[in-house]
């Protein structure tokens, strides 16, 4: 183990203006992670604790209370660092609007929150949606404009977001009046960086990434969205890993990534790999969408070593363009789409059977010029999955078919991945827990999942590394999951 303190650094990053900072550092010799520890970065004024709102710039003091009582603007050019212990309050549907750049700088002793002041969480077993607090948006979100170059989020808690844009409020570049997301990123040149954070409910998509770079990593979504929305949603032009990641309750997908919505020449590419994705999928009131994660719209990427549990579908890949339900599917980057090395797991013959999402409404199925079927979806069970379907499957299998018979139907409850402390099979329907506290998705040493990845290829690192202000990567592990047995992966 080595420790660095770096003082009075002159330090510059994808256009972050130059900053006067002191910092330690503290690196781990771990060869699969990176760990950086933030300490007391310092730039420009200090904001004084208390309340707030309309432009600021500066720092944020650590251990210092904020109560955001109008919306806050970070205007372009300018710098906001947060540092680790600050407890940002808002009274009202606020936001932050980022013009400039935004680096909230928590760490493991001490978070950063983004919240409501003395609002519960109500984990309770099917609490419903209607009387949840996770699900009411009472603040709004963390909103960036195209002129925003960097987003870091550290060891930050975000909690309670998601109300939607009023028409009074200021507006930015791709926002209009009714957008409800906890954080909103749009510059195809920027950096978005979340890391070993959490994000507790979300009234629309936790995070909708118009377009940009980024890392998302080691993070933990709890309750994202009520009757529609995904955790993580990444559109046109976005790039980068998502990894190590607990997505636990979410009304649609985990991650999902798609190429529609951003003009450029920018393709969506992401790695989604090494993350586990629990109870989802069961509140969305759309036929046939995720439940844990997905690829669409010309989207390209790796999906390897996801451990997904008790959700309404596995792994989604739309194969071919289709139409039902009023609903177009359009094809992914097939081509450019590789996966495997996936550990599936479900308490019921419903979950069982779409492990490999079966084409909702087989009226409306394509055919070949030679008569073979096609159909929308184009995810095909792999040798190396947990369990191996693969050698269970009639020989006419094709992506999107029914594939159910006795033998695959005998696979209810079978392959628990034995995590540390959670209930499987569940005595509740999986939808009614939908968070994370009071259980550990670590894995027993004796659990399937050990030793099961892959771990020829490598994150595609779009941001800066390194430091407080780039990403800690942590590569693909040898273990399925966000839990390494050797004691990396997420942290939480």
């Amino acid at each position: 183990m080595k420790q660095n303190k770096i003082k009075n650094l002159i330090f510059n990053l994808s256009g972050l203006p130059l900053l006067l900072v002191a910092t330690s550092v503290l690196f781990s010799c771990n060869k699969n992670t990176s760990t950086v520890t933030s300490a007391y970065v310092q730039v420009g004024q200090t904001v004084q604790p208390g309340n707030i709102s309309g432009s600021i710039k500066g720092t944020m003091q650590a251990n210092q209370t904020y109560y955001v009582t109008g919306d806050v603007i970070i205007n372009s050019g300018d710098s906001l660092i947060i540092q680790p212990g600050v407890k940002v309050y808002f009274k009202g549907a606020y936001n932050f609007w980022i013009k400039g750049n935004l680096f909230s700088l928590g760490n493991a002793t001490s978070p950063v929150y983004f919240t409501v002041e003395n609002q519960a969480k109500q984990d309770v077993p099917g609490t419903p949606v209607a009387s949840d607090p996770a699900f009411q948006g009472t603040w709004g979100g963390l909103w960036t404009d195209s002129s925003c170059k960097n987003l870091v989020l550290k060891w930050t808690a975000i909690q309670f977001a998601g109300a939607p844009i009023s028409a009074a409020q200021p507006p930015i570049v791709g926002a209009s009046t009714g957008d409800s997301y906890d954080i909103f990123f749009q510059n195809t040149n920027g950096n978005f960086i979340l890391e070993d954070s959490w994000i507790y409910g979300a009234t629309d998509d936790a995070i909708r990434l118009k377009s940009g770079k980024f890392s998302v990593m080691r993070n933990t979504f709890e309750k994202c969205g009520p009757t529609g929305g995904d955790c993580f949603n990444v559109k046109g032009g976005g790039v980068g890993d998502c990894a190590y990641n607990l997505f636990i309750g979410c009304n649609t997908n985990g991650p999902k990534a798609s190429d529609i919505g951003q003009p450029g020449s920018v393709q969506t590419n992401c790695n989604f790999y090494n993350n586990t994705v629990v109870n989802s999928g069961f509140r969305c009131v759309e036929l046939g969408r995720g439940g844990s994660i997905n690829y669409e719209q010309q989207a390209r990427g790796l999906a390897y070593n996801n451990l997904i549990v008790n959700c309404r579908y596995g792994l989604r890949i739309i194969g071919a363009t289709q139409s039902y339900l009023g609903n177009a599917l359009v094809v992914a980057d097939t081509s450019n789409i590789k996966y495997g090395n996936t550990f599936n797991y479900s308490d019921s013959i419903a979950g069982v059977n779409q492990f490999y999402p079966v084409t909702p409404d087989t009226s409306n199925m394509m055919r070949t010029g030679a008569g073979v079927p096609v159909s929308g979806l184009w995810t095909r069970p792999q040798a190396n999955d947990i369990p191996n379907i693969m050698s269970m499957i009639s020989a006419n299998y094709y992506p999107g078919a029914p594939y159910a018979n006795a033998a695959i139907n005998a696979l209810v409850g079978q392959n628990n991945p034995l995590f540390v402390k959670f209930p499987l099979p569940e005595a509740a329907t999986p939808s009614s827990i939908a968070y994370a506290s009071g259980y550990d998705f670590h894995l027993q040493s004796n659990s399937p999942a050990i030793g099961k990845g892959y771990t020829a290829f490598r994150a595609i690192a779009s941001v800066p590394v390194g430091g407080d202000f780039g990403a800690n990567i942590t590569q693909p592990g040898s273990d399925i999951g966000a839990y390494q047995s050797n004691g990396s992966g997420n942290m939480h």
